[in-house]
């Protein structure tokens, strides 16, 4: 049928040697002697564990057996290839090496390679395009960096991302087929190109949501033009990256800094957003309504 699975739980026959777990689906097909060494053979270089053939996949670690069951599925050369969670079961070290394996098996064999995940970093980092689910309905196709810079509604804007994006209550209204918002990150007015087709009301306020990712707010130590006087509620170093919780008004939001830098609690600094940037929601429908460019 030109299709192969790979399991969550690998699947391989425990009293078969590596090379006869490959090479099973193939002898079924009838090929010749020749022909199944050579695609075995090839799968198993292909994975980096052509040196493990002879073994017995209890023999072998879970990455290996991880790699056995991807070489298992690629050997028949198939046009459709689905992977079940398949990093699921490894640790966090392995899982990253495991992707840019599959990315660089992707683009070897120009097989399309359907990969159910609940792991959104594998997600946006391994796919060209991603079906978002939502009880189980299609919610959202789209390139990662879609999805990532405009999630459809407020619940695929809360999922992806880490840390999580920014939701700040607002007040909208359209006006001259423009959309203007309040809340506590100021006043901001959007252009009829920045709007989407979604249904808003055409008179009078309505309640809205602003979303604006923690890497899209830069922090001053100064004034400046146009910033937002904001608090420092607290802050998290993490090595590469701090995290700082900011506050204006009664709403916290994160900003998400690259590098080290050290705020104190209830520090005054200055929260400089670019409005481009920022998601609107209709808090009605939960659907996006202004879209970040």
């Amino acid at each position: 049928r030109g299709l192969n699975l790979v399991f969550q739980s690998y699947a391989l026959w425990p009293h078969m040697t590596v090379y006869n777990n490959i090479s099973f689906g193939l002898k079924i097909q009838k090929m010749s002697h020749d022909e199944i060494d050579r695609r075995v053979m090839d799968s198993l270089r292909m994975m980096r564990i052509d040196m493990y053939k002879d073994r017995y996949p209890t023999e072998l670690s879970g990455g290996q057996q991880q790699r056995v069951a991807i070489a298992r599925a690629v050997a028949s050369s198939p046009k459709l290839l689905l992977l079940d969670e398949p990093l699921s079961n490894l640790d966090a070290k392995l899982r990253i090496d495991m992707r840019s394996e599959l990315q660089r098996l992707h683009k070897e064999l120009g097989t399309t390679i359907i990969y159910v995940t609940h792991d959104q970093v594998e997600a946006l980092t391994m796919s060209t395009k991603i079906a978002l689910f939502k009880a189980g309905e299609l919610n959202q196709v789209a390139t990662p960096m879609e999805l990532y810079n405009n999630p459809i509604d407020l619940e695929a804007a809360d999922f992806i991302g880490n840390p999580r994006i920014n939701l700040v209550p607002g007040k909208a209204e359209m006006k001259g087929g423009q959309l203007v918002v309040k809340s506590e990150l100021g006043g901001h007015t959007f252009a009829a190109e920045y709007l989407t087709n979604e249904q808003k009301p055409s008179s009078g306020e309505f309640d809205c949501v602003l979303a604006v990712r923690p890497e899209q707010i830069l922090i001053s130590r100064e004034p400046v033009e146009g910033a937002l006087p904001v608090t420092v509620y607290a802050s998290q170093p993490a090595g590469s990256e701090t995290i700082v919780t900011l506050k204006a008004g009664e709403d916290e939001f994160l900003s998400k800094e690259i590098g080290q830098a050290h705020y104190d609690i209830d520090q005054k600094v200055w929260a400089i957003i670019d409005q481009d940037k920022i998601n609107v929601y209709n808090k009605e429908t939960t659907r996006l309504i202004k879209r970040a460019v």
